[in-house]
C-alpha cells in the first residue's frame, strides 16, 4: 500500500516537525510503506555524513514499517559512544528533503545564471547516461584534458572513485570545490612533519593548558561527538582555555580568557611570544630540542645547512647531498648528525669553519624572532604587550619543561600544553607561516607527540628523510617545472605537490595566459561547491556559464548543480554505502582500550529502496564508465580501485565483468576484515572493532623514537634557490609575481601585512566568516530543520554580527539593515544583530547562507552571502597551498 503525507506525519513527534517546517510534498503519495496487516520496528547501523569529519560518527537509524523515523547515536561506537549532534538528529529531513533532485533531468532554459531557472525537464536514466557519455567520448577523442572533474566533500565518501574514473578517462584534471580553500588542508603537509597526520588534535585526556587559534572545534564541521565529549570531560577535569579570536562563537565561548586579536595578524602574535620566551625569559626545552629537533644543525648566510662530503640522494630536495653538521662543543668541531662520535652537540651559537660564519638553526630563529615585539605587536594585532608576555610565561609555566609521565610503562616527557591554529587563524595568504610559527611555539617546550601536547588526529606516520634525520612530508617534495601545465590547477608551476585546486579558478578564466595549450569543453560536478567558498560568484558563474556542455551527479539544486544541461539524480547519504575506519583521534582513553582502539563501520541505505529515482554517485560512476568503455582492463576504473581500495587476491576486483556498487562494498569489507565479515554482517552489526595499538603507537614520541621534528624548513631555503633558477631558464611568470612566490619558500615563518590591511582607510572594518554548528560550510543548508533550528534559536547566523560598542557610535541598533562593501568591490546587505563577543573592528557573518538558486530550499535564501564580499585573485592566494585569504576589509551604512 502507499503512505500518505498524514499518515507518515503521525509515526512520530520528531517527523511532525516537518509539518512545522512548512513544507509541502510535490506528491501526495510518495513514502511507501508495509502493509498495515505487516509490523516492522527496526534499529539499522550506518555512519554519519552530515558534516566533514571524517565519517567518525557511528548511528542507529529507526525505521517503522518502511518508514525513517529517527536517528540516535550507536552506543555500541567507542567514537560518539551512543551520541550524536543536530545534524545528524535532523537528518531525516536530509532523506524526505521535498527540494531534493527526483530523477535525471534536462535542462531547457539555454540562458544559465544565478537564480535563473533552467525549466527542468525529466529524462530517463538512460537519456541522461548517453547523453553525458556522448560529449565526453567526444572530448576524450580529441584532448581528455578537455574535461574537468569538479569535486568535493560530497563526493565518493571516501571511496576515491572520483580520481578513477578522471585517471582512466585521461584526464588530471580533478579539482575541489572550494573547501581545499577553506580547510583544513592548508595545515596538512606541516602537521605531517611534526605530528605525523594530516590533522592535529589536542591531547584532551592530559592537556592542561590550551591555546586556541581559531578552531571551532566543539561547533564546526570536526566537532564529531568524540572531541566534543573529549572536550567536556577535559573541561570539567581543570582544563584551561585561553582563545585568541576575532570573534567568541558559542563554541569558543566555553573558556577561561578571550584575547581579541586583529584579524589576520595571528602570525605576528605567534612571532612574539616565541621572541619573549626565546629572548627574554630564555626558557625552553634544551633536551627535547637537542635531540628530537634540527635546532643544533648548522646553517650558513645562504640558509642552508652545513654538510659534509659524502654525497647521498635526497629524494626531498631532488639533489645529491652530504649529511648536515652539528658542532660539537666537547671536540670543538663539525659532524654528522648521526656521528655516533658526537658527544656534546651545541644548541645555540655561532661558530667559524674555513673562513665561513654558521650558526645553529635555534641561534637563527632565536635572532629572526627579535623583531616582533610585543610593543610593536599591540598597533598590529590589538593585543597589548603585557598580553602577550604573560601568555608566554603561562605557556612556559603550564608547559613543565622536564616533568615526566609513565604510561604503558613509557616514560614520557610530559608537556601538558597544547595549540592548535584553525580555519580562523590560517585562511590567509600566509597560512603555511601561520602554521609552523604555532608549531614552533610547541617544540620550543617539547609539546609535539607527548602527553598533554598537540598531536595526530589519529595514529602517528613519520616520513623521515635518511639524509638529514628530520621528518619530511610527500608534500614537501620537489618537484621540476613545466612550461606548459597540464593540470589547470597550475601544479606544474609550483615545485612541491601540496598546492591545492584553488588557483583553477583562475585559470579557468583565461588558460592561454597561464601557458595552457588546450581549452576545457566539459565540466562534471560531483560534490564540489566553488560558490559556497570561494564567493566571487561573477567569475565563478561566468566560468561555469562558458562550458559548451555541464553534468551534474547532485543531490540538490544547489549553485553550481543550477549550471548544468543535465543532472544525475544522487541518492541521500542515508541511502548509500561507504565503509570507514576509525582510531582515537583526540586520546587514547579507556573508552577504545574497552571497545577497540581500530576499526570499521558501515554506511549503508536505511530505507528498503532510494526514495526516489536516484542512484549512489559511485554507482553513477561505474554506469558511466561502462557506457564510455573505461570500466574495465588493467589501465580501467576497476583495475585503479583495486589499488586504491587495497581490494587484493580473494577479494580484488574482476576487471573483466561488471559491479554494482553493493558488489564492491562486499569485498571491501572482506577485504579489510581479512575475510572474517561480509557486506551482510556490516549491515546487521555495524562496527567490527579490534584491538590493535596501543600507547607506544599513539604518540610519535614513542613511535619514532629517532625522528627529529624541524623547526627550520631548510628544504625550504633549498626549493627555493632551484625555483628560481627555473623560472628563469624555462621562462615561467608566476601572477602577481615570482617573488610573490618566492617569498614564501623560507625555513622560518615571518609576517607582513595582508593585501587587506593594506587597503584605503575609508575600509575600517574586517568582516570574517566564521562556522556555526548546524551547518557546516554549505552542508545541510537544504535541510528544513536545520534551518528552522537556525531562525529560532541562533540570532546570529543569519544576521551580521557587530561589535556592541560600535554599534552604538554608528547609531545602530538591533535590526538594522546595514549595507557592506568589500575594498575589493563585493557588496551585500543584512541586518544587525549586536554583541560583545566580537573585536570592535570587526563584522562576523556565518556560513554560506544567502543562496539565490531558482529550485534550492527557499529558507536557505535568508541571510548574507559573505562570499559575495569576496573578490578572486592571485595575491589572495597563498601559493604553497593555495589558501584563499577570506577575511575582507569593509565600509558600512545604514540603509
Amino acid at each position: 500500500m502507499q503512505l500518505k503525507r498524514r499518515q507518515f506525519l503521525g509515526l512520530s513527534a520528531a517527523a511532525a516537525t516537518l509539518a512545522l517546517a512548512g513544507f509541502g510534498f510535490a506528491e501526495e503519495e510518495i513514502f511507501t510503506a508495509f502493509d498495515h496487516n505487516e509490523i516492522e520496528d527496526v534499529w539499522i547501523p550506518t555512519h554519519c555524513k552530515a558534516c566533514a569529519a571524517d565519517n567518525r560518527c557511528h548511528l542507529l537509524v529507526h525505521r517503522v514499517n518502511g518508514v525513517a523515523v529517527k536517528i540516535e547515536g550507536n552506543p555500541a561506537s567507542p567514537t560518539n559512544q551512543g551520541r550524536n549532534c543536530a545534524k545528524s538528529a535532523a537528518a531525516l529531513m536530509t532523506l524526505y528533503n521535498p527540494y531534493r533532485v527526483k530523477s535525471p533531468m534536462k535542462r531547457t532554459n539555454p540562458e544559465k545564471g544565478r537564480g535563473i531557472d533552467p525549466k527542468w525537464v525529466q529524462i530517463t536514466w538512460e537519456e541522461a547516461i548517453t547523453a553525458i557519455a556522448g560529449k565526453l567520448k567526444q572530448v576524450q577523442g580529441e584532448d581528455p584534458r578537455r574535461f574537468i572533474f569538479l569535486t568535493g566533500h560530497g563526493a565518493s565518501l571516501n571511496m576515491n572513485t572520483e580520481q578513477a574514473f578522471a585517471e582512466a578517462f585521461g584526464t588530471p584534471n580533478v579539482i575541489v570545490g572550494g573547501t581545499s580553500v577553506g580547510c583544513g588542508g592548508s595545515s596538512s603537509p606541516i602537521n605531517k612533519i611534526i605530528n605525523g597526520g594530516g590533522q592535529a588534535r589536542a591531547d584532551l585526556l592530559y592537556c592542561n593548558y590550551f591555546l586556541n587559534l581559531g578552531a571551532n572545534s566543539q561547533q564546526g564541521g570536526k566537532g564529531n561527538s568524540e572531541e566534543v565529549n573529549a572536550f567536556v570531560d577535559a573541561r570539567i577535569r581543570g582544563l584551561k582555555v585561553v582563545n585568541v579570536t576575532p570573534i567568541l562563537s558559542p563554541s569558543l565561548a566555553k573558556t577561561d580568557e578571550w584575547v581579541p586579536i586583529v584579524p589576520g595578524t595571528t602570525g605576528y602574535f605567534l612571532l612574539s611570544m616565541i621572541n619573549v620566551i626565546l629572548n627574554e625569559l630564555a626558557i625552553y626545552d634544551q633536551a627535547y630540542l637537542l635531540k628530537r629537533t634540527n635546532s643544533p644543525y648548522l646553517v650558513g648566510e645562504d640558509h642552508l645547512y652545513l654538510r659534509n662530503e659524502e654525497l647521498h640522494e635526497d629524494e626531498v630536495r631532488g639533489l645529491e647531498l652530504g649529511k648536515p653538521l652539528l658542532w660539537d662543543l666537547a671536540d670543538q668541531q663539525a659532524k654528522a648528525f648521526d656521528d655516533l662520535t658526537l658527544q656534546e652537540p651545541a644548541l645555540d651559537g655561532s661558530f667559524a669553519l674555513n673562513g665561513k660564519s654558521y650558526r645553529t638553526a635555534f641561534s637563527a630563529l632565536k635572532e629572526h624572532v627579535r623583531a616582533y615585539t610585543p610593543e610593536k605587536g599591540a598597533a598590529i594585532t590589538g593585543i597589548p604587550a603585557d598580553t602577550v608576555r604573560r601568555l608566554a610565561r603561562e605557556w612556559v609555566e603550564q608547559a613543565r619543561i622536564g616533568s615526566t609521565i609513565t604510561l604503558g610503562g613509557i616514560t614520557y616527557p610530559y608537556r601538558p600544553v597544547a595549540i592548535i591554529s584553525e580555519q580562523g587563524s590560517k585562511c590567509h595568504v600566509d597560512n603555511y607561516m601561520v602554521v609552523h610559527a604555532a608549531k614552533i611555539l610547541a617544540l620550543i617546550v617539547g609539546a609535539a607527540e607527548v602527553p598533554g601536547s598537540a598531536k595526530s588526529a589519529g595514529i602517528p606516520s613519520y616520513r623521515i628523510n635518511p639524509v638529514d634525520g628530520v621528518t619530511t612530508s610527500e608534500e614537501f617534495v620537489y618537484v621540476p617545472l613545466q612550461k606548459n601545465p597540464e593540470h589547470i590547477s597550475l601544479i606544474e608551476h609550483s615545485p612541491i605537490p601540496g598546492s591545492s585546486t584553488g588557483l583553477a579558478w583562475l585559470t579557468l578564466a583565461d588558460p592561454g595566459s597561464y601557458g595552457f595549450d588546450y581549452i576545457p569543453e566539459v565540466l562534471g560536478i560531483w560534490g564540489g561547491n566553488p560558490q559556497a567558498l570561494l564567493g566571487d560568484f561573477e567569475r565563478v558563474n561566468a566560468i561555469m556559464k562558458n562550458f559548451p556542455f555541464t553534468f551534474a551527479i547532485s543531490y540538490e539544486f544547489d549553485e553550481p548543480t543550477e549550471f548544468a544541461d543535465i543532472i544525475l539524480p544522487e541518492s541521500s547519504w542515508l541511502e548509500r554505502y561507504g565503509l570507514s575506519s576509525y582510531v582515537p583521534r583526540t586520546s587514547f582513553t579507556d573508552v577504545f582500550q574497552e571497545k577497540g582502539n581500530y576499526g570499521w563501520a558501515i554506511q549503508q541505505p536505511v530505507l528498503a529502496k532510494p526514495l526516489y529515482n536516484t542512484k549512489e554517485g559511485n554507482q553513477i560512476i561505474l554506469e558511466l564508465s561502462e557506457a564510455l568503455g573505461i570500466l574495465k582492463g588493467k589501465e580501467g576504473v576497476l583495475a585503479r580501485l583495486n589499488l586504491s581500495l587495497g581490494l587484493k587476491e580473494d577479494y580484488q576486483l574482476d576487471t573483466t565483468r561488471t559491479y554494482t556498487w553493493e558488489e564492491v562494498m562486499e569485498l571491501m569489507c572482506l577485504a579489510k576484515t581479512g575475510g572474517q565479515y561480509d557486506l551482510g554482517w556490516f549491515k546487521e552489526n555495524g562496527i567490527s572493532a579490534y584491538d590493535i595499538y596501543d600507547i607506544k603507537n599513539y604518540y610519535g614520541y614513542s613511535k619514532y623514537p629517532q625522528a627529529r621534528l624541524p623547526i627550520y624548513l631548510e628544504e625550504f631555503a633549498s626549493h627555493r634557490l632551484r625555483l628560481a633558477k627555473e623560472f628563469a631558464e624555462k621562462n615561467i611568470a608566476r601572477k602577481p609575481g615570482n617573488d610573490f612566490v618566492l617569498k614564501q619558500f623560507t625555513p622560518l615563518p615571518y609576517w607582513e601585512p595582508h593585501p587587506e590591511h593594506q587597503a584605503s582607510q575609508e575600509f575600517d572594518l574586517y568582516c570574517i566568516n566564521y562556522k556555526n554548528m548546524q551547518h557546516h560550510f554549505a552542508c545541510n543548508i537544504g535541510n528544513g530543520w536545520l534551518m528552522e533550528l537556525t531562525e529560532a534559536q541562533d540570532p546570529y547566523s543569519l544576521n551580521i554580527m557587530v561589535n556592541a560598542q560600535t554599534a552604538a557610535e554608528r547609531d545602530l541598533k538591533d535590526g538594522d539593515t546595514i549595507a557592506i562593501e568589500s575594498f575589493k568591490g563585493g557588496k551585500i546587505e543584512g541586518k544587525v544583530k549586536t554583541s560583545h563577543l566580537i573585536h570592535k573592528e570587526v563584522l562576523g557573518i556565518a556560513g554560506a547562507y544567502g543562496i539565490k538558486t531558482a529550485n534550492f530550499n527557499p529558507a536557505a535564501k535568508h541571510g548574507p552571502a559573505f562570499g559575495d564580499l569576496l573578490k578572486l585573485g592571485e595575491e589572495l592566494f597563498n601559493p604553497l597551498k593555495i589558501n584563499l585569504d577570506r577575511d575582507v576589509k569593509v565600509k558600512i551604512r545604514k540603509v
